[in-house]
Parts: C-alpha cells; structure tokens; sequence
C-alpha cells in the first residue's frame, strides 16, 4: 500500500493530474456561471464530453498495456479503453445530431446515442463480473454479505434520486430509467466485487475516484429528462463532472503503478473493508433527511425498507464476524496448547532475551537442562550464566559455549540464536539451545584416543612426531630416548597384566620427572618411550635423564611381586629446528647406554 505521505506529493507533480485537475475546476465554473449565454454551453456540451472520452480511451489503454500487470488486469483496462472509445463515438453522433438543433433539448440523449452508452458499459461490466476474486470458504460468504450491503445501498440511492421521481412521469420514461438503474445497479456491483473481492484491478486511489465517478453518474442520471429542461446549466455541470473524475481514474492508477515500480498490481488486502458501512451510513442519513423534509412519502419508504435491509445485512454480516471470531479463538486456543506442549516436552532449551540482555522467556526445559525454574531466570542477565572465557556471545547465528548449571558446573550448549528485536510480537533475540556436554566429552576423548596411548595416558607416536615437527628456531632442546630392559623377561615370566602394569608405573614417573607445562612425554610403542623437553640446555637434560633412571630404578610392588626396573636412556640436545635430527641423535645415544650397561645413560656426542 502506498502511503499518502508519497501519494499526494506524486499526484500534485503530475502533469496529467493537474491538467485534469484544472480541466474540472474550469469547466465547473463554466457552467456554475453561463456567462456567455446556455447556447454557448449547450453548442460545447458534446464536444467537451468527446474530448473527456478521448482521454479516458487513451489512459486507459496505457495501463492495459503494463507487461508486468496480471492477465486480468490488463483485461480489465483494455475493457475500459474500448468503451471509452464506444462513448466516443457515440458522443460524436450525439454532436452531429445536436449541432442544428441548440436547445435545452440537444442535452437529451437520443436512442442511438443510448446505444452506444449500453454497448460501452457493457464492456467493462462485463469484465468486472467475470474478475477473479481472491475470497475462498468463509470470506466468500463475508464477501457476499458485504456485497449486498452495498447493492441494497446503491439501489436505494437509485430509487431516492431516480425512480421515485419519475412515478408520475411517461410510462415510456420510466421504463428507460428503470433499465438505467439496473444497469447502474449492477456497475455498482461490479466495482464492490472488485474493491471488496481482494483482487482489485486498481490501485486504492484510483478505486476511490472510480466509485465517486460512478455515484455522481448516478445522481447525475436523476436529473436526466427532468433536470435537463428545468435546470439545464446543472445538467450540463452534473454531467460533466463525473466524466473527468472517470477520466481521471486511470491517470491515477498510473501514477500509483510509477511509485511502487511495475508487477505490484495487487494491493494489500486489510482484514476487514470499510465499504459496506460506509454505504449504511449513508442511506441512514439520506432517509432521516426524507423523513426531516417529506415526511413518509414514496421516497421515504423506499429509503426506510432499503434502511432496514441494510441493517439486516450488517447484522447478518457481524453475526458472521463472531462466528468467525470465536473459531479463531478456539483455533488460536488450540494453537497456544499445542505450542505449549511442544514447548514443555521439548528436549531442547528456548530463551528470549531482550535488548538489554535480560531473559524474557525461557522454557521448561531449562530445570532439565540447567537445573533452574523457568520464573528463576526472568528479568536476569543470561551473560551471567555464560563461562568469562566463551564471552562474549554473539547477538545472533550459531554459539557454543559453556553456561553454568545450578550445582556449579558447567554444561556445554550449542546455542542457534535468531535476532528477532523487530519483530513486535518478540521484541527479543530468541536462542534455541540443546545440551552438548556429553557428545562433546565424547569427541574430546575420542581427539585424546587419537593422540595418546590407551594404556598409560602418555603422547603417543603420532602426537610425539607432531611436536618435533612443530619445534623450530634456534632454542635449545633435548630429546630422550628411553627403553626399558630386560621387560620382555617380565612379560614372558609374570605375564602381560603384570607388564601392563610395569609400563603404567613407569609411564607415571616418566611425568614425575619433567615439567607438566612444557615437555612432552609419549610411549612410542612396546617399552620405548621419549620425551622432548623444550627450553633446556645440555646439563639439564642430562639432570632430567639422571633423574628417570633413578625413578624407574625404584622397587614398586605389583601383585606381590617386588620390580625394579631399569631403563637406558639416550640424550641429545640442540636447536629446535634440528628435532628430527635430534631423535636419530638420541636413539643411537640409547643403545649405546644399552651396550654400556644397563640402568645407564648415554649423551650423543
């Protein structure tokens, strides 16, 4: 829908719209005030409504002629192009035939010109009639009790203003306008299926200076035959204004289409339409005034029974308004129970917080998932609950983070969090969460599987070799290569439970004996292990080997069984770009210690 605020500014900017604009405020004025004589009006009657139907012809034909307009549209307006170039014709056969003849009686129509008048409208009716509607189930039926509201509506207004005058007149006469009044009737029907159908050829504007056209017409045709001998100068006026409001309809339409770009032919559809009671209203005041100023006459009654119709109608009409009320209601109930067992029973977490961070909203499931009441959470800052090291949390898209649990713990989550601040009916950012604490442990162990011997908890080969190639630059380190002897007798003899259980103790003072944080010891498969111990030097390495052998050496009891174990160890020290060089360095070291003696060391030279 456009917005008056670029309408108007558009609509007074347009030159096609101030021309006729000012077409209608000059001939208004020509015949408000025949200064020049009702010859001089009567001989330019006719060729002024020629020049009216010309321009309807042709604007029409522009809009019929939009690529991007629906099928049915373009019908549409390509009806109205046709008839206005009917009504040209037949205005120019009017003028023809009231050129010799300059009196009151030149504005009468004459039955050729009628001819042509019922061919032209019959064009665009037809093409309203046969108009698609968007209304299905039950709005066809609100849009049917709308639409006889505004029928029984017009066609009091056509009894008012026309028939009831003419009940005295020629029989001849009243026929005539009798088909006349159908006819409007049933424009009038075909303009409300349009504007209430949902699927309107036009744009609102344009649907309003069509309906204005249409209803001045139809008063204009109550002075048709009386009005024109008795007041011709308001003939004439009363005539002509409706014919350029008419022509100024697809000129608007054009202009509306310009604002909002091509293909958006279809306006919004509002939930409800003013029309029908705008239509009650109006034949509620026109019979207070009959009555005010005639009393009951036979207008008067007309005006009373159209009157009650109406009302019957618009009772009719929010009858089904409540009916549709409450179904909507029950279904909205049901909407709202459905929505708050999925809520409930959801294994997932949903939270709403607000601008300022602060929960608005959180499903059951956080008791489950966090250990918290759902009310416990309201008015809180939901960053307080996040761990300070994955802070902070996005303001929308996918987050995984650590989020603290009632007991104290920390309970991973992968949150998806939706920015929905504009929507008024959240006004927050909605996060839906699910508790990863598990599946994470799992794939953590399942990374530490991928880099750690299973049975001592030691780097494995993989992750060992990963840290001599990631060492580089010219600190020193040292590399120990470090085999157990003689485990082959203890596995042979004691049995491998009881071998298990030697490298398990072994592995332990391994890391005893370095430093946690920075060297790295890895069983490298069998009895061999190694350690890599970064930023040393040459004497403490040798210290730190010193050290091991010392360790294992120590008796430890195992089953019984009384061990003590002895290693030989290889050492070699260098810069760190020279790892690799240094492990080769570090295992020769170690089997010359082995050929040395057992329980010894030996530094690469």
């Amino acid at each position: 829908m456009v917005r008056t605020a670029r309408v108007l500014p558009a609509f007074l900017r347009d030159p096609g719209m101030r021309a006729l604009a000012a077409v209608l405020v000059l001939g208004s004025l020509w015949y408000s005030f025949p200064v020049l004589g009702l010859e001089v009006l009567i001989a330019g009657f006719w060729p002024i409504q020629v020049g009216l139907d010309v321009v309807l012809a042709l604007t029409s034909w522009r809009v019929s002629r939009d690529p991007a307009a629906p099928a049915s549209t373009r019908r549409f307006w390509r009806s109205m192009a046709l008839a206005a170039a009917v009504f040209t014709v037949g205005d120019v056969v009017q003028t023809v035939q009231s050129a010799a003849d300059l009196t009151v009686g030149a504005l009468l129509s004459g039955n050729l010109h009628l001819a042509f008048i019922v061919i032209g409208v019959s064009m665009p009716l037809w093409a309203m009639l046969t108009h698609p509607i968007r209304a299905t189930g039950r709005e066809r039926l609100r849009f049917w009790l709308d639409a006889a509201t505004v029928l029984t509506a017009a066609a009091s207004f056509l009894w008012a203003f026309l028939i009831s005058q003419l009940m005295g007149a020629e029989p001849s006469l009243l026929v005539l306008n009798s088909l006349l009044a159908t006819i409007m009737l049933i424009i009038f029907f075909g303009i409300a299926k349009l504007i209430l159908g949902g699927n309107a050829p036009f744009r609102r504007v344009a649907a309003t200076i069509a309906l204005v056209g249409v209803v001045l017409t139809a008063i204009g045709a109550g002075l048709d035959g009386l009005g024109a001998t008795e007041h011709p100068a308001l003939f004439m006026l009363a005539s002509f204004v409706p014919c350029v409001i008419m022509a100024a309809c697809p000129r608007a339409q054009t202009v509306e289409m310009r604002l909002t770009g091509p293909g958006e032919e279809r306006r919004r559809r509002k939930p409800f339409s003013l029309m029908p009671y705008g239509a009650a209203l109006s034949i509620y005041a026109t019979g207070l005034f009959s009555l005010a100023t005639e009393g009951l006459s036979l207008r008067s009654w007309g005006l009373v029974i159209g009157s009650l119709a109406v009302t019957l109608l618009v009772l009719g009409r929010q009858i089904a308004a409540f009916l549709d009320n409450a179904m909507l209601l029950r279904r909205l109930g049901e909407q709202e129970r459905r929505f708050r067992s999925l809520i409930e029973h959801s294994s997932d977490l949903t939270v709403i917080t607000d601008r300022r961070g602060l929960v608005t909203f959180s499903s059951p499931a956080v008791t489950r998932m966090l250990g918290y009441a759902p009310e416990e959470l309201l008015g809180s800052p939901m960053q307080a609950l996040v761990h300070p090291d994955d802070l902070p949390a996005p303001a929308g898209g996918p987050w995984q983070g650590r989020v603290r649990h009632h007991d104290g713990t920390w309970r991973y989550l992968d949150v998806m969090a939706t920015d929905r601040y504009d929507d008024p009916s959240v006004s927050g950012l909605i996060s839906n969460a699910r508790d990863i604490t598990e599946a994470r442990a799992f794939q953590e162990q399942l990374r530490f599987d991928a880099t750690h011997d299973m049975l001592t908890g030691l780097a494995n080969r993989a992750l060992f070799h990963r840290g001599l190639d990631e060492a580089d630059g010219d600190d020193l380190i040292g590399v120990l290569a470090i085999d157990l002897d003689d485990f082959k007798i203890i596995n042979d003899t004691l049995g491998h439970h009881i071998g298990d259980r030697v490298l398990t103790v072994a592995a332990e003072r391994l890391r005893a004996c370095v430093r946690e944080d920075t060297d790295l010891v890895a069983r490298l498969g069998g009895d061999e292990f190694a350690v890599i111990l970064r930023g040393t030097t040459a004497g403490e390495a040798s210290a730190t080997a010193g050290r091991i052998v010392a360790a294992l050496m120590e008796p430890a009891t195992i089953e019984g069984n009384t061990l003590a174990v002895k290693a030989s160890v290889g050492v070699a020290t260098g810069p760190a770009r020279t790892a690799q060089l240094l492990l080769r360095a570090a295992d020769t070291a170690m089997y010359d210690a082995k050929r040395s003696g057992k329980g010894t060391l030996a530094i690469a030279g």
